[in-house]
């Protein structure tokens, strides 16, 4: 393989690689100044560019009559190209490792040399069921292609969107509108993917019946309240005895009419029994009150939900 460094003329149609898509998280600049020059290679018939085109264009557009490139000729083999290709874009991001693959696939790399040669390249492992898996992060809509990129996702992180495949405009919107993290977003997709596959109905049926899929179309002021209200709602739809143990805990805790200097909290999934009290006295007659409360039977009724 033979690498120059060369001045490509900008004025003309640009030919574009089957990498044209490289790198996706780019510089928008429109100066047409350049950190170094572009990547391009020699073919039979011309000279392709690999990736990089928005600066190529912003050459074009400054009105700049050529561009330098490394000159990538004589290249012994399609895998080297790619080689070469993942080490000058190197550290790819997600999105950029896939439209790599995809790009090595058009070109006609067989996937059992992809999985073993490419992947662990691009640092995955060479199997060959992870290649779909990768290309999947193609089909995924903009938004959440620049949030997987943003926020530094593994592969195995971002294929939680396989569970909301065909409702990820819905996914779009929570994200947006909630301004939720992959945590809690990765927490909604696997409990309605997994109880709509339970009770053997569709994803948006099933979020619908949980009550989340208005929820994407809501604008909280404190997405804190949002984030305890989903919670809520998974919690009610995967644990109903739980929930309904909750609920009838706090009826009774609102039958024993205690103080508001009276805190008392529990665990909501009732596997540590019993109950934390915290008491604010302002003075003695404020602490018999609350005392005489807490020794009440309509209080003690709350050990029989514990």
């Amino acid at each position: 393989m033979k690498i120059t460094v060369k001045e490509l003329t900008t004025v003309g149609p640009t030919i574009h690689s089957s990498f044209r898509t490289l790198p996706y998280q780019r510089d928008n600049s429109i100066s047409g100044k350049l950190s170094r020059p572009i990547l391009a290679y020699q073919s039979p018939s011309c000279i392709k560019i690999v990736g990089d085109i928005h600066r190529f264009e912003a050459y074009q557009e400054a009105g700049k009559s050529t561009v330098p490139v490394y000159l990538i000729q004589d290249t012994d083999s399609t895998l080297d190209l790619i080689q070469l290709i993942i080490e000058y874009y190197s550290p790819m991001n997600l999105i950029d490792k896939a439209l790599l693959t995809r790009a090595a696939i058009d070109l006609g790399v067989p996937r059992p040399i992809l999985a073993e040669q490419i992947l662990p390249a691009l640092k995955l492992a060479p199997r060959e069921k992870l290649i779909d898996q990768v290309l999947f992060l193609i089909k995924l809509p903009p938004s959440l292609q620049t949030f997987i990129v943003d926020k530094d996702l593994s592969l195995k992180r971002a294929l939680i969107f396989q569970r909301a495949e065909g409702h990820l405009e819905w996914v779009e919107r929570f994200i947006s509108n909630l301004k939720i993290g992959i945590n809690m977003t990765a927490e909604i997709i696997q409990n309605v993917w997994e109880m709509s596959k339970n009770d053997e109905v569709d994803f948006k049926t099933k979020a619908q019946e949980m009550g989340l899929w208005e929820m994407a179309d809501i604008d909280y002021e404190d997405n804190r309240l949002a984030v305890m209200e989903i919670r809520e709602k998974i919690n009610k739809a995967r644990f109903p005895a739980l929930n309904q143990a909750g609920v009838d805990l706090n009826k009774t805790l609102e039958a024993a009419n205690l103080p508001d200097s009276v805190k008392i909290k529990w665990d909501p999934y009732f596997e540590q029994q019993g109950v934390q009290i915290s008491l604010n006295a302002k003075d003695e007659k404020d602490l018999d009150q609350s005392l005489d409360k807490l020794k009440s039977s309509a209080f003690k009724n709350i050990f029989k939900h514990i």
